[in-house]
């Protein structure tokens, strides 16, 4: 197997560069579901959409569906995904927790976010420039996207700036030697420091850009109301799974929360140790 596949190549490669992109590791059968799921939930948002619209005054360059995990139990197979859940705690840490979601459609027309900004620079009480692993956002694409599509663009390294560091300026995306665009392929999953300078580049295609959008974080950092299924009898079965969905287990500290004291002898620590050697295979195949 090559090298850089490997899980700590992987997650070295992540720190090093602020991102990653995993290709091939959504499961086939999960990508169908999640490719349905997806276009079901798009139909059930119609009215919604419509009247994002209307306030928008015509022309809506993105929408996000609501409350995506509660729209269909595939959702929630992508939040520990067992393929790429192991490259999320190496990202984030043992006290790794969803934070929020977000099911977009990027329709097609100008990019609708700044360029080459971090999602996080106006966080106060963090130094930025060493903060890995305080936010991170995975991105699961289940359908091939063209280069003019709305890729994801980053510029390797930029998670190490400080918050004040000056605005960048690049005239050619897809020329320039500082920056890196993502061509996803359906099954590919883009992982990434919310501090890295990155952006959507414009949707100059005739098609929609269709993207689960997950972010994790800390135990211990506030998380938003859509990163929690309302039916947790349903969901939060397990040790992770609660940890993820910020279930507070009585007697331990925010601040102590870890997923392998919690997990250790149950059915969770298989999982996640399988979850290892297939995330090995696909990338192998990548």
């Amino acid at each position: 197997m090559n090298t850089e596949n490997h899980i700590g190549e992987i997650a070295l490669k992540y720190e090093t560069q602020g991102f990653v992109h995993l290709r091939k590791v959504i499961p086939p059968e999960t990508l169908i579901r999640v490719r349905d799921a997806f276009d079901a939930a798009t139909d059930r948002s119609a009215a919604a959409r419509q009247t994002a619209m209307k306030a928008a005054g015509g022309k809506l360059p993105f929408f996000d569906i609501e409350n995506i995990l509660d729209q269909d139990p595939a959702f929630v197979e992508l939040v520990d995904l067992p393929s790429v859940f192991p490259v999320l705690v190496a990202a984030v840490g043992q006290d790794i927790q969803l934070n929020h979601t977000s099911a977009r459609l990027f329709y097609p027309g100008k990019t609708f976010t700044a360029p080459w900004h971090s999602d996080i620079s106006h966080v106060l009480g963090v130094d930025h420039s060493s903060g890995a692993s305080l936010l991170v956002k995975a991105h699961f694409f289940f359908e091939d996207l063209a280069p003019d599509q709305g890729c994801l663009a980053f510029i390797p390294g930029s998670h190490r700036y400080p918050a004040t560091h000056p605005k960048l300026t690049i005239h050619d995306i897809d020329s320039s030697p500082a920056v890196v665009k993502t061509v996803p392929r359906a099954g590919d999953v883009v992982i990434f420091n919310t501090h890295v300078r990155h952006m959507a580049t414009d949707n100059s295609s005739s098609r929609v850009r269709k993207s689960i959008i997950y972010a994790y974080s800390h135990y211990w950092m506030k998380h938003y109301a859509n990163a929690v299924p309302s039916d947790l009898a349903r969901f939060a079965t397990t040790p992770q799974r609660k940890q993820l969905f910020g279930i507070d287990i009585e007697g331990v500290p925010h601040f102590n929360r870890r997923l392998n004291g919690d997990l250790s002898g149950t059915r969770d620590r298989g999982l996640f140790t399988s979850g290892m050697r297939i995330l090995r295979r696909a990338l192998k195949r990548a």
